[in-house]
């Protein structure tokens, strides 16, 4: 019989209470907690013996991370303890439904065979944060740390919300998401991340301009056994479903090898979220889960269209010369569009105007190493932005 304990309680204590006797389920208010630490009624801390020798199941609340000693199974919302778990190949005793963020019932589903086919292509915006944060530039012209400051005012962000503006809640949260609906285990470090801490206003007038917006989205599709993986900043057309979603939401686009699409919205990851998916845990307990197998080869980036903007002097000559590094490198140009608000705000040197250019499709790296040669050769030029600038299909 599944006997079950807290590993620990979130600070939250008294919510949690009021959530669980809303849900129904009043019989966890009286499962062990571990830790002699002081708790709220009716829940009682046990000592570590105490409990491991009663508990087989932990449920666990992100915000500890010095757990030495764990029950055989953990139910978690903490996506660094997940994977660090899947990693050394504890699939069947990890659930991890509530650190995927608020789209965990889509998951369940695609991850059953047949259920909506074949999965090709996997877009993600997973962090109701950052989503929140760009939303806010968009719709009010916010800069980036008015947003943030918004966001934190309306208890959507935390006081350090570092880890949503550097991609890292979207990038394991996405490696949580491919292990869900793949089986395959990709190691987080492996997946070129970049996130939104250093996003101009002005960027995000031009993608309006453009008739696109930004997202922070993670990328994923596996083809022949091949992963392909990324997280970051990317300009998609503003007609999409994945840029209307409601600022502080989350959503999943899915791909099928078929030719379906899916699309999955939630809202944005929350106590309740939380505690929902830890219950849809709590219920697959006992059902046949596939396993999860460590995938050991090269994650591979995706070939895409770029946004790149530039400020420059002597635009004529200036753009003639990086024009022609981009063809040394077989980087085709598709646009080259010259902003409503010609001279940045970002520089005091009027002489100085902005300029952009939507390249054919071409890897990362390539383009990096490309605007590191013209960061050292073409002096006029200064490079401001760098956005993977997904096209309508």
């Amino acid at each position: 019989m599944q006997a079950v304990g807290f590993i620990n309680l979130p600070h939250w204590q008294a919510e949690l209470q009021k959530i669980l006797t809303g849900l129904g389920r009043e019989d966890l208010l009286r499962i062990p907690v571990l830790g002699r630490e002081n708790v709220d009624k009716p829940w009682v801390a046990f000592g570590s013996d105490d409990f491991l020798a009663a508990v087989d199941t932990g449920i666990h609340f992100a915000g500890n991370g010095n757990l030495k000693r764990l029950p055989e199974k953990v139910i978690t919302t903490d996506a660094e303890l997940a994977i660090n778990r899947l990693l050394t190949g504890g699939s069947q005793n990890t659930f991890f439904s509530a650190a995927t963020g608020g789209t965990f019932a889509f998951l369940r589903i695609a991850a059953v065979d047949g259920a909506v086919g074949k999965p090709d292509k996997l877009l993600v915006q997973n962090d109701s944060v950052a989503g929140y944060v760009l939303n806010r530039m968009e719709s009010t012209g916010k800069s980036l740390e008015e947003a943030i400051h918004e966001a934190q005012w309306e208890n959507i962000a935390t006081g350090n919300p570092s880890q949503n503006l550097h991609g890292i809640v979207t990038r394991n949260r996405l490696v949580l998401q491919i292990a869900s609906i793949y089986g395959l285990m990709i190691r987080p470090e492996a997946v070129k991340t970049s996130g939104i801490s250093t996003l101009s206003e002005h960027d995000v007038e031009i993608a309006r301009e453009l008739g696109y917006s930004i997202r922070l989205l993670g990328l994923a599709q596996i083809d022949n056994g091949q992963v392909r993986a990324a997280v970051e900043p990317c300009m998609i057309p503003s007609a999409y479903l994945l840029a209307q979603a409601r600022a502080g939401s989350e959503i999943i686009y899915l791909k099928t090898e078929s030719g379906g699409a899916h699309v999955y919205s939630a809202p944005g990851t929350s106590y309740e979220s939380q505690v929902r998916a830890l219950l849809n845990d709590l219920e697959v307990y006992n059902a046949p889960r596939q396993d999860i197998s460590l995938y050991n080869r090269e994650v591979e980036d995706f070939l895409d269209s770029f946004y790149l903007r530039f400020s420059m002097i002597n635009m004529n000559d200036t753009l003639a010369t990086i024009l022609q590094m981009f063809n040394q490198a077989g980087i085709d140009i598709e646009k080259i569009h010259q902003p409503a608000v010609a001279v940045s705000r970002e520089t005091a040197d009027s002489s100085r105007q902005n300029l952009v250019i939507i390249t054919g499709k071409t890897r990362r790296g390539i383009i990096d190493t490309v605007l590191t040669q013209i960061g050292k050769q073409v002096k006029l030029a200064g490079f401001r932005a760098c956005f993977r600038f997904l096209r309508r299909d």
